[in-house]
């Protein structure tokens, strides 16, 4: 009987510290998310209290994203826009000549002659004008006997992102003295134009004084642009081929179809009806095209293909023939590789900043196509014909330039 008692109190002893264990082994802790990742649960103290004083149990609060999570996905802000400069220095003409640096000066002229040029009927040949222009100036025992190489430009036209009109050209041929003139003529537009005056102290054979040097120059320009935004460069073709043209109209030269275009033309079509009211003469006895843009956007090369006036509209040129026929593509090997080097950023520039159309300018220098190293591009211009002003560079230094405004 002892022994029976003794199992059973045993057996109950057993049960009981079974059920003792069971009731104090801990759950495991829940899990919440927070934040997108999960965090462990705060355990409860187990000191017992009364339930009308205890507080309920706040809801788990989702903790705040790491620091590198909330730097992800912040917007980053935009990179500042690459500033941008023609590298240049802003100067005025005044009353006097400002020399820019050794064989650069900029000029401003008034009058000079030009509308008695114009109603005397012009001139034939470069002696004519020259024998009118050095009479007027008072220069004795005038003779043209220029013997010049051939001369490389290009030119580039484009429309810049905000529709306005910008005008590039590269003059490609060595000169020591170069004159950038602002004309304000009281019958025409105000102009600015470029001159080698190189070719007028050849021709004159004497130190011509400042006002002198200053007047010839309204007669030599061999690019401009007026205040109508209209620009114009004058670029040599490589031909044997001489425009002569001979009719009953009054006559031009080269350099003074482009005074008259820059003086009374406000546009393309307009510049086109002049030159068809004028016999052209060939300056420099070089056959020569034209290369005429204006602010509304239109831009084309002018030749002369057996003495009859063709208009090809192209926003480029160089020095071969644009007119389809048998004279097309007629003109020096390396500016056909120019003229694929402008045609290039033209297919690749809907539109162009006046800072692009440098760097096109910059992409058809001289240097980069003649394989004489002493060769350079002798000056550069762009011309901004929404906002008239002009900017030019010399011998290839890109990182130098020149602006002037043009206020009528």
């Amino acid at each position: 009987m002892k022994k029976t008692l003794c199992l059973l109190l045993a057996a109950l002893m057993t049960a009981l510290t079974l059920t003792l264990a069971a009731c104090s082994e801990e759950k495991p802790p829940e899990t919440h998310p927070a934040g997108g990742f999960d965090a462990p649960a705060q355990t409860e103290p187990q000191t017992p209290a009364d339930d009308a004083e205890t507080e309920p149990e706040p809801e788990p609060q989702a903790e705040e994203p790491a620091e590198a999570e909330a730097e992800a996905q912040t917007p980053a802000e935009p990179e500042p826009p690459v500033e941008q400069s023609m590298y240049a220095t802003e100067v005025a003409a005044g009353a006097e000549p400002v020399s820019i640096e050794k064989g650069l000066t900029l000029v401003r002229v008034e009058d000079c002659g030009f509308s008695a040029f114009l109603s005397g009927g012009g001139a034939s040949s470069d002696q004519e004008m020259l024998t009118f222009l050095f009479s007027m100036l008072k220069v004795p025992d005038v003779k043209l006997d220029f013997e010049l190489p051939g001369i490389g430009c290009s030119t580039v036209a484009a429309t810049t992102p905000e529709g306005g009109r910008a005008f590039g050209r590269n003059f490609d041929w060595s000169c020591n003295n170069v004159i950038l003139l602002e004309a304000h003529p009281s019958d025409g537009y105000a102009s600015f134009s470029t001159v080698n005056t190189d070719f007028i102290t050849e021709a004159a054979r004497t130190k011509l004084a400042d006002d002198a040097m200053a007047a010839a120059s309204y007669y030599a320009p061999l690019d401009g642009m007026n205040e109508k935004g209209l620009c114009i460069s004058v670029n040599m073709i490589s031909d044997s081929a001489r425009i002569q043209q001979r009719t009953d109209l009054p006559d031009l030269t080269t350099t003074t179809a482009v005074r008259l275009l820059l003086d009374r033309a406000a546009n393309v079509d307009e510049a086109i009806e002049l030159l068809k009211s004028y016999d052209l003469h060939g300056s420099y006895d070089m056959m020569i095209h034209f290369a005429i843009s204006d602010a509304a956007g239109r831009a084309v090369a002018v030749e002369y293909v057996d003495q009859q006036l063709h208009v090809t509209e192209t926003p480029i040129l160089t020095n071969f023939y644009v007119t389809e026929g048998s004279k097309y593509g007629i003109g020096a090997e390396e500016s056909h590789r120019r003229f694929e080097a402008l045609e290039k950023f033209v297919s690749e520039h809907e539109t162009a900043t006046i800072y692009e159309v440098r760097e096109a300018l910059m992409a058809a220098k001289e240097s980069d196509y003649d394989s004489d190293p002493s060769e350079r591009t002798e000056w550069s211009v762009v011309y901004d014909q929404t906002n008239l002003t002009a900017t030019w560079y010399r011998r290839e230094r890109f990182e130098e330039g020149w602006t002037v405004k043009l206020v009528p």
